[in-house]
């Protein structure tokens, strides 16, 4: 059985790994543009491509918690 500080030790790396790819998914961006949710100037924003990026990022963060 691993001990707590292996685990937490897994666990940030996990998110580390998770927020990687998060990141990965908005710079590539493999999903369709969809609509936009936020338009944060008059060239860029938030799409709906982006959502599956930031579901990642949720669980990273809540890995670290």
């Amino acid at each position: 059985m691993p001990s707590r500080m292996q685990t937490h030790s897994r666990r940030r790396l996990l998110a580390l790994v998770l927020a990687a790819v998060a990141v990965g998914l908005v710079v590539v961006e493999p999903f369709p543009k969809g609509r936009v949710l936020l338009s944060l100037t008059s060239t860029h924003g938030v799409d709906a491509g982006d959502l599956p990026a930031f579901a990642l990022l949720l669980v990273a963060a809540g890995l670290i918690i």
